[in-house]
């Protein structure tokens, strides 16, 4: 029995061009099966007295892969260099036993996979139907997402990027690129459906500074919580005080219920968080009190609010009425690790705690708030071989002062320990004749024109 080998190769495919000097009108294109019709053409060229000749393009290279257990695949590229890539990343992924059919990338376009994972896999997600009002937007807008996955190049996503700048801010673009690298990561990951080469290699998404530093100004705090008092929401006012009090986001404030508050070991139990992880938020007094005003709702969230109820009444009635402007929800959460940072008494990894972000980097925007406390450790770092040392300078006896409580006075040339303090340490300078020149006595001289 025949045992198949492994083979990889790369076969030109292109069609076959038949043409004259001179006659540009004779020229004519055969298909890559029908040499025999190019060369019957040829042919009958010649019988005419015509020299012509045939020639194949190179606009069309079949890569084929053969391996013992895998079907044999076979993906088309446009050029040589493109199917030789392709083979190059197939080879390596096949040495660690990664087998991913390629060929169907040649037949699933973006649309195809974007469609399934707006069906199976967004819906999964917190913040899922955002996911999936960018990708039908994509879909419904982008030219470039009905073309096979093995034919999408950076190219495409680049240009992509460049269209849309042109109407939305940098930041907004660089979402659509995320849940586009998201849809074809996970098509490739899980469903082994991708290119060769992923058109994400080398796209140089847009440079965006999206950071916001606006904090509560005097007496900021004092006419949001009046105005949100006054407003028609009853809840609006101990969802503006736990935001500042806790760093909680809007989502997660209007997530938990009265089962997940611990008044005892003062912490909420957030289940969901934007990271999908679950964290405690621990609680100062000032939202435990807020907390304990609120009616029990058993397992329905503690604050009977929707994020587009606190949205409109954050934005239409209570700024108004508290006659602030450019303030968001989210500042709020901003404003309150700062205040945590600004105390000098919590480090980076106190705040991470604090916000549930799970990236340090995240918080690198607050390390300038904790030199403080930095600064504090320092204060108490000392070296225990550190001494105080006595030593004359201008006729006059100078302390360095360090850890140890000794001094040491020179005399004769000879470092000698003495007790030192306020009581034994005359304020006149101490001239020792022997060794110290008397500078003062020469400037006396010279400035009665005598000099020595």
């Amino acid at each position: 029995m025949a045992v198949k080998k492994n083979t990889s190769n790369i076969i030109n495919r292109s069609p076959w061009f038949v043409s004259v000097r001179g006659r540009p009108e004779l020229g004519r294109q055969f298909s890559y099966p029908k040499k025999a019709e190019a060369d019957a053409y040829q042919n009958m060229l010649h019988d005419k007295g015509l020299i012509a000749s045939v020639r194949q393009l190179e606009t069309s290279f079949q890569l084929r892969i053969r391996r013992k257990g895998v079907r044999v695949q076979r993906i088309t590229f446009d050029t040589y260099a493109a199917a030789e890539q392709a083979l190059r990343k197939i080879e390596s992924d096949l040495s660690v036993s990664i087998v991913r059919d390629y060929a169907i990338a040649a037949q699933t376009s973006f649309r195809d996979i974007a469609d399934r994972y707006i069906a199976e896999v967004a819906p999964k997600h917190k913040g899922g139907e955002i996911e999936i009002g960018r990708l039908k937007k994509i879909l419904r807008d982008q030219s470039f997402v009905d073309k096979p996955l093995a034919a999408l190049r950076t190219e495409d996503l680049q240009d992509f990027i460049g269209e849309r700048l042109a109407d939305v801010r940098p930041a907004t673009v660089d979402r659509d690129i995320d849940v586009i690298s998201q849809t074809l990561r996970y098509a490739s990951d899980v469903w082994k459906i991708g290119p060769a080469e992923s058109p994400l290699l080398g796209l140089k998404r847009p440079k965006y500074f999206n950071e916001r530093d606006r904090r509560l100004g005097s007496g900021d705090e004092r006419r949001l919580l009046e105005a949100a008092r006054a407003d028609e929401n009853e809840y609006i006012e101990p969802v503006i005080i736990l935001a500042i009090e806790t760093a909680m986001r809007r989502s997660e404030i209007l997530s938990f219920s009265a089962r997940d508050v611990d008044f005892d070991r003062r912490f909420i139990l957030l289940r969901e968080t934007k990271n999908g992880q679950s964290r405690k938020v621990p609680l100062t007094r000032r939202a435990m009190s807020v907390l304990r005003g609120l009616p029990d709702r058993g397992d329905a969230p503690l604050l009977k609010l929707t994020a587009n109820a606190v949205k409109k009444a954050f934005f239409q009635r209570v700024l108004p009425a508290a006659g602030i402007a450019d303030l968001h929800f989210h500042d709020l959460r901003h404003e309150a690790i700062s205040r945590f940072a600004e105390t000098g008494k919590f480090e980076l990894i106190d705040l991470l705690a604090i916000s549930g972000h799970r990236d340090p980097r995240m918080l690198q925007r607050y390390a300038h708030l904790c030199s403080k406390k930095l600064a504090q450790k320092m204060d108490g770092v000392e070296r225990e071989d550190e001494i105080e040392e006595a030593y004359i300078h201008r006729g006059r006896k100078r302390t360095l002062r360090r850890k140890c409580d000794a001094t040491f006075q020179v005399a004769n040339g000879q470092a000698v320990e003495v007790e030192m303090s306020s009581e034994n340490v005359d304020a006149d300078p101490v001239v020792f004749s022997a060794s110290v020149i008397d500078f003062a006595a020469i400037r006396a001289r010279r400035v009665g024109g005598r000099s020595e």
